[in-house]
């Protein structure tokens, strides 16, 4: 008969998953003109400052255009101080009846009309200006770069993301849940993260949030977990641990659960084999069942032998003989 001698797990223990360190910000930049990409001046890895030049556009077409938005506001200028030189002349002529009101009305209109040009020529200018300032893409966060997307020499569309970068701070780990473990993770009392190459450190963690939808391929959910107090150890990427644990409640064994028979309906018990071989049953609590393992809040002790399977065949006082089995959850 298979048996398995219990022992006490972790009362808090609710389970451990697997996930990677990621940022929570994720910044993904793209060019705001379009144009061809003349040089790269950051490689993926390295850790950048907000206003830090990227990648820089061909800035030819863009200087030229400046020119000539330049040459038109130096236009509209002398046109507009022209304009209002004669404006002021009028106004004396008018006084000594030299020129009529309506002559006078007719430059003061070409004054408004050549200030209203050169309103147009400023703003076409700095419009220039911010096409040339554009063919440099800057950092808008500090962060570290975790992808470029375009090379030299090709032509990029205005908007499309060129550089992602994950911005300094929070950082979290992405976990995948399936359906019938969510109100676990969202009950757990506390939530730490470890690291697979450093097991021995933990950080204090919580739930941000649990994507509305399932995973397409997986039929998981995705669980973001901050990472509380996040030092420079944690680096993207690293494999990492999210260990749910609840309130204490006492010790708990975690048993096969085939081991848990049903003398009467809602009276879950165990079969205890004594020290003469023989077998009796006892009532036990169930406190929860996660996959095939049953956890026993109470009527086991440590180091009690129970029978793990073939319990329906059993019946009080029969002797057996013990064979060990495999433990919970193998």
């Amino acid at each position: 008969m298979l048996t398995l001698t219990v022992r006490a797990a972790s009362a808090d223990n609710l389970g451990v998953f697997v996930g990677a360190i990621a940022a929570r910000h994720v910044s993904d930049q793209g060019f705001r003109v379009p144009g061809t990409v003349l040089r790269r001046q950051v490689e993926v890895g390295q850790h950048v400052s907000a206003g830090q030049p990227l990648l820089q556009l061909d800035p030819s077409n863009f200087k030229l255009t400046l020119q000539q938005a330049r040459a038109q506001l130096d236009a509209a200028t002398s046109k507009a101080a022209q304009a209002r030189v004669d404006l002021g002349r009028d106004a004396v002529l008018l006084k000594q009846n030299f020129i009529s009101q309506a002559a006078y009305d007719r430059d003061k209109i070409a004054l408004d009309t050549a200030v209203a040009e050169l309103q147009a020529a400023q703003a076409q200018y700095d419009e220039a200006a911010n096409q040339l300032d554009y063919a440099t893409l800057r950092a808008a966060v500090d962060g570290l770069v975790t992808a470029i997307d375009v090379d030299v020499g090709q032509v990029v569309a205005a908007g499309r993301t060129a550089v992602s970068i994950a911005r300094d701070g929070d950082r979290e780990v992405v976990i995948s849940i399936p359906e019938t473990r969510l109100d676990q993770l969202r009950s757990a009392g506390r939530l730490t993260v470890s690291l697979w190459a450093d097991p021995g450190k933990s950080w204090p963690a919580r739930l941000r949030e649990i994507d509305p939808a399932a995973n397409s391929t997986t039929g998981t959910y995705d669980a973001h977990v901050t990472v509380l107090e996040p030092d420079a150890s944690l680096r993207l990427g690293m494999t990492a641990y999210v260990h749910l644990e609840g309130p204490a409640a006492g010790p708990q064994y975690a048993v096969p659960l085939t081991a848990v028979v049903y003398p009467k309906p809602d009276a879950p018990a165990i079969w205890k084999v004594g020290a003469d071989d023989g077998v009796e049953t006892h009532p036990v609590v169930v406190a929860s069942v996660r996959g095939d393992t049953a956890y026993i809040a109470s009527g086991l002790t440590d180091g009690d032998v129970i029978v793990t399977k073939g319990g329906n065949l059993l019946h009080p006082g029969q002797k057996v003989v013990p064979v060990a089995g495999p433990g919970a959850g193998d």
